[in-house]
């Protein structure tokens, strides 16, 4: 029986490739840069499963190229970039990486925490710009402190409960904003459910860990920024369009909040020139929260283990949209 065809749209850790090329036919894109739409659409239609990066729009254009999909596998936790109803309409399976990432994202979501607090990448610039004299007074160079303060978590989903983790080391005061209410964290964590409005009037650090969805799409933008405390700062690992960059900057220069952490833009990559790169309270990170040796092996061979078993007639490891699974390739299409 042929193995089946799978495409790796980016290079990812070895040891998924390995576990891929042992049960499939394989092509993975080497190029650095990304590939052009019209290539895509070429080489993936004869595909029958597809790990996909954040890059690659699986919208219903390209599932109409692809009639031989019947897998899709992102590389990632968030699919933001994946037209999931239009996949379930033809019975494609969509896989993503949870879980193991979630401890290492949160410990860069604090590592923000403490930078922004700390003033760590402003006042390592300054030394590199010569500026660490003896006439520096005991009065410059103040941060905030992070112990005891209070912390604000919007979506206390698997990231936000690692960073409440992480946080009650340091004495924080906790407190959660997300669609339920969390029992387990309130009594594991002593969080306490606020809402929105609440949190950000409350909360010293603000850190997001939300998908992106119309509904989060500038989740936090001018209103959201007014309410927060003159010394706050907000954190974002999330995704860059959660934020609306614009409302922020501005706040910013208005004095509204006092910094930012940003692992996340909008858009991806933040280009050198961008304003909010010359705020020097803001840090600013290229993406790297899942950006360990580790987790990216963990990630790679979950990715691969969903296009395996899904491709295989077993369940995903992590699947999306389980209700895809043993609907026809062509369910729901208009005839």
């Amino acid at each position: 029986m042929a193995q089946p065809t799978v495409y790796v749209t980016r290079v990812i850790a070895r040891q998924g490739l390995d576990l891929l090329r042992d049960a499939a036919a394989l092509t993975v894109w080497e190029k650095k840069e990304l590939m052009p739409r019209h290539l895509q659409l070429a080489h993936f239609a004869n595909c029958d499963g597809l790990l996909t990066t954040p890059d690659i729009p699986v919208d219903d254009a390209l599932l109409t190229a692809c009639p031989s999909l019947r897998a899709v596998s992102n590389h990632a936790v968030g699919f933001d970039n994946i037209d999931v109803a239009a996949c379930t309409r033809r019975g494609i399976a969509v896989g993503n990486t949870p879980g193991v990432l979630s401890e290492t994202t949160a410990d860069l979501a604090f590592a923000m925490i403490l930078a922004a607090a700390r003033r760590v990448t402003e006042l390592a610039d300054w030394i590199k710009q010569d500026r660490w004299t003896p006439e520096v007074g005991l009065l410059e160079n103040l941060g905030v402190d992070v112990h005891h303060a209070t912390l604000g978590i919007i979506g206390m989903g698997r990231i936000g409960r690692e960073v409440a983790g992480r946080a009650v080391g340091f004495r924080m005061n906790i407190l959660y904003h997300n669609r339920n209410r969390d029992a387990q964290a309130e009594k594991e964590f002593g969080a306490a459910y606020a809402p929105k409005e609440e949190l950000l009037r409350q909360s010293d650090f603000v850190s997001l860990h939300l998908p992106l969805t119309a509904q989060t799409r500038h989740y936090i933008a001018r209103r959201e920024l007014g309410l927060m405390k003159s010394s706050a700062i907000l954190v974002n690992t999330g995704r860059g369009q959660l934020v609306n960059q614009n409302a922020l900057l501005q706040a910013l220069k208005n004095g509204e909040i006092a910094g930012a952490g940003l692992d996340v833009t909008d858009p991806e990559p933040m280009r050198g020139d961008d304003p909010l790169l010359l705020m020097p309270q803001v840090t600013v990170l290229p993406h790297i929260g899942s950006a360990t040796r580790q987790t990216r092996i963990k990630m790679a061979e979950t990715a691969a283990r969903n296009l395996i078993n899904a491709l295989s007639g077993k369940p995903m490891v992590s699947c999306v949209n389980p209700e895809a699974v043993g609907r026809g390739r062509d369910a729901g299409r208009t005839p």
